[in-house]
């Protein structure tokens, strides 16, 4: 096989510099599906003042709205140059920019883009190099499982306590703040700030603590087996709890304080999880 050809591109975010790095959730959420299943694969780093272009370049709709209703044109997105486009849906950018693959605009569909792949190591079936992604009849769980992850990090504070904290390029930072302070409904980026050791950020972090441990960590019954969901053996579950662990790690002061929140279960699983936190 021509591994050049079988090389995937990966479109991320690019956060930083002077190096970029991943730091959104729903990015490393695919990229721990990438590595899990040992796919060859290259990362296109794209400014996020440049991102909506990107995608609307590429002919790739978007998957998810802002609360105003318009297109929320985000990535990550994934090229697979040996995967044919049906041509039912693929569009005339896709045609321009792509001889021949799928692209894949959705985290969630990424992972299970990977998991349907034949000729991946990630087929579940016995001799396999790990377990699948997805475990047997459990898709729909993970959808709804993903759902109730994002609604819980963002509605039980922890998308505002780092918001003030996130990477960006300082060369486009000050146009992308206005523009995330207009699409949040604030006048200035300085308004979201929630100053470290002030009364109000100690009570948000106390709630969100304790959202996490109704919401989450008493789902991990098999503490003792493993630091994963099920015990010893991972599935894309953990990648999206791992995906917004990451965007804590990067973005949230507390941070280590947050890894030994219910008995350390988030700082066993964001380390269980390095094994396939590689960046490519």
């Amino acid at each position: 096989m021509d591994t050049q050809k079988s090389t995937m591109t990966y479109y991320d975010i690019a956060s930083g510099p002077p190096v970029f790095h991943p730091c959104a959730p729903n990015p490393w959420k695919a990229r721990y599906a990438l590595n899990f299943s040992k796919t060859s694969y290259r990362t296109t780093w794209v400014p996020l003042p440049d991102v909506a272009a990107t995608r609307t370049k590429l002919g790739v709709p978007a998957v998810r709205k802002h609360a105003d209703g318009t297109d929320f044109l985000t990535l990550p997105i994934l090229h697979d140059p040996s995967s044919p486009t049906s041509s039912s849906s693929t569009t005339q950018q896709q045609q321009q920019h792509q001889e021949k693959g799928t692209l894949v605009g959705d985290s969630f569909d990424i992972a299970l883009h990977l998991h349907n792949k034949p000729s991946s190591p990630d087929d579940g079936g016995e001799g396999g190099a790990h377990p699948p992604l997805f475990p047997p009849n459990s898709l729909a769980l993970h959808r709804a499982f993903n759902a109730h992850l994002d609604a819980l990090f963002s509605e039980s504070g922890g998308v505002q306590l780092v918001m003030s904290y996130i990477p960006f390029d300082p060369a486009t930072a000050e146009a992308t703040k206005a523009k995330m302070a207009r699409r949040v409904g604030v006048s200035r980026w300085e308004d979201l700030e929630v100053p470290p050791g002030s009364e109000q950020r100690k009570s948000m972090l106390a709630a969100f603590e304790a959202a996490l441990g109704s919401g989450l960590a008493a789902w991990f019954v098999r503490r003792d087996e493993g630091p994963f969901l099920e015990g010893r053996e991972p599935m894309y579950a953990d990648m999206i709890i791992g995906g917004w662990l990451q965007f804590m790690r990067n973005c949230l002061p507390e941070w280590e304080e947050m890894r030994g929140w219910h008995g350390g279960l988030w700082g066993r699983l964001h380390d269980a999880l390095e094994e396939w936190a590689q960046v490519l």
